[in-house]
């Protein structure tokens, strides 16, 4: 029974991730993608498919995802798919150091996910996501990592060069807690 409650989600994944892009595909008229594009991409459908239906990370497909797309977005960085990859594979980083079983692996992860943000940067620093970068850093630093002090600074970074942005204003509000703890925090909402 446990082989076919991990399986079915796989399988429902493959199935939807195929009659979706083959009608999307159809309907719209882009280019097809190549071997390596699809591979990347069905492999991270898979993979998050699995964590957020199935309820835990699988760290290999997460890794060997991970792996493919920073590759992928090296050798082709101009590909149409290659910053979109590279965004999440910093998030599935971020995922598996979150999940992860012991300390030591958590830093792993979490500065591989650093990492990744600062090569989507670099690479991509007109990328729809370049600015996100920061925020995802701040999380990494502050929930994962317990370094506020890294937290902040990424946090008005992104202020810095968002003033006036929704989230900008969040953050603000986000760096009023960093630090605190829970009955602190209450306390600071008036839920105390």
């Amino acid at each position: 029974m446990k082989y076919f409650s991990t399986i079915l989600p796989l399988i429902t994944a493959a199935l939807l991730f195929t009659s979706c892009h083959s009608n999307s595909s159809e309907q719209s008229g882009k280019k097809r993608f190549g071997q390596k594009q699809r591979d990347i991409v069905e492999l991270y459908n898979i993979a998050d498919s699995v964590y957020h239906f199935g309820g835990h990370a699988d760290t290999a497909l997460f890794g060997r995802f991970i792996r493919k797309a920073v590759d992928f977005a090296k050798a082709y960085p101009k590909d149409e798919i290659s910053a979109e990859m590279l965004y999440r594979a910093g998030v599935g980083s971020m995922i598996l150091a979150k999940s992860a079983i012991d300390r030591a692996q958590t830093a792993q992860y979490a500065k591989q996910a650093i990492a990744i943000f600062n090569q989507y940067q670099e690479q991509y620093p007109k990328g729809d996501k370049a600015e996100f970068c920061f925020y995802q850093r701040g999380i990494i630093y502050d929930d994962i990592l317990g370094d506020t002090r890294s937290a902040e600074n990424e946090f008005r970074d992104y202020i810095n060069r968002n003033p006036g942005d929704s989230l900008s204003a969040q953050l603000e509000q986000y760096i009023k807690l960093l630090g605190k703890n829970e009955g602190e925090i209450e306390e600071a909402l008036g839920l105390k």
